[in-house]
């Protein structure tokens, strides 16, 4: 038997639940939504249920990219930082499609029994927004990685201009 410490301990075993055991309890809420749908039973808190088990597993990995953040002061912006830019760059991007994905269907006439007289204009205006808002924070993540780079540019004209004077 290894001999580790009770912290070690607990990390595996929160590893092993979120990264193992949750995606294949998801696989298998999954197909027994299948299986409900093909006997015509109401199937949809079973996918939440599914949806639930794997977003364990993503925000785990989640927690464990901001654990590994810069250490001291720094790591509350470092941390801020990676939220912002998963969040930007990752969860508004697919908002943005699955907004369009309403739309089209919206248009289509899809489930026009269940919403009679679904606004389709209104999903891609929610789509537009996220990803309008995804590109403003790239604009602004290149507008200060520019900055630092214009920063260090003057830094170095100004130590070499020191020395010629």
């Amino acid at each position: 038997m290894n001999s580790g410490s009770f912290d070690q301990g607990l990390l595996s075993l929160t590893s092993w639940v979120g990264n193992g055991v949750m995606p294949v309890v998801g696989a298998l809420l999954v197909a027994y939504a299948v299986w409900k749908f093909s006997r015509g039973e109401d199937f949809e808190r079973v996918m939440w249920g599914c949806a639930g088990a794997l977003s364990v597993s993503g925000l785990l990995r989640l927690a464990e990219v901001f654990a590994r953040q810069g250490s001291g002061a720094n790591q509350p912006f470092e941390a801020l930082l990676t939220l912002t830019d998963w969040l930007c760059n990752t969860v508004l991007p697919v908002y943005a499609g699955l907004e369009v994905a309403r739309a089209v269907l919206g248009i289509s006439g899809v489930g026009q029994r269940l919403n009679v007289g679904d606004d389709w204009l209104r999903h891609v205006v929610a789509a537009f927004a996220a990803l309008s808002c995804s590109g403003l924070i790239r604009l602004m993540e290149h507008f200060v990685r520019a900055g630092k780079a214009i920063a260090l540019m003057h830094q170095a004209a100004a130590g070499s201009a020191g020395r010629f004077v």
